[in-house]
């Protein structure tokens, strides 16, 4: 009897923590240019069924001071196995200030209870541009004029004639 309970136990143990909430952050590119725009991902991994709020931002919001808020999207929903599914919600931000930006763990709501991603990081560089001559500006390049040779078409040219 006493096994029977253990392994009764040990299989709610499996199947509880295989029903635990995972919610993940990533950026696709960790340094962009000023005003360049990166993609942040959050993504929620809980049962079928669970109701997620995912934080939302207004146009032009400031998601941590420095870093501004563009768009963020529809929340996408895909199956997996075991009645789980994952719910990914991609936030566009941008910068205009060079600095190395810590961006908080953003907080999502699973029925009502709060989960916490990881922190990340955005580096943004600037342009370099040449102060010492302000004023040598280079006009834009005109369309190149490849050179026509007549050997590389000759076989070609034949053989259509041929034809």
């Amino acid at each position: 009897m006493k096994k029977i309970t253990i392994l009764t136990l040990l299989m709610l143990q499996c199947a509880l923590a295989g029903a635990q909430v995972q919610v993940e952050a990533n950026i696709d590119s960790i340094s962009i240019l000023i005003g360049e725009q990166a993609h942040v991902s959050l993504s929620v991994t809980a049962t079928k069924g669970k109701h997620v709020t995912f934080p939302r931002f207004k146009a032009q919001q400031m998601l941590t001071p420095g870093v501004e808020v563009l768009d963020d999207s529809q929340a996408d929903t895909s199956s997996i196995d075991n009645g789980m599914v994952k719910i990914t919600r991609r936030y566009t931000v941008t910068s205009f200030d060079e600095k190395v930006y810590y961006i908080p763990p953003m907080v999502v709501k699973v029925d009502g209870r709060q989960y916490k991603s990881r922190s990340l990081a955005l580096k943004v560089l600037t342009v370099d541009v040449d102060t010492l001559h302000p004023n040598k500006f280079y006009p834009p390049k005109d369309v190149q004029d490849n050179p026509f040779d007549w050997s590389e078409w000759k076989n070609l040219f034949m053989y259509s004639l041929l034809l």
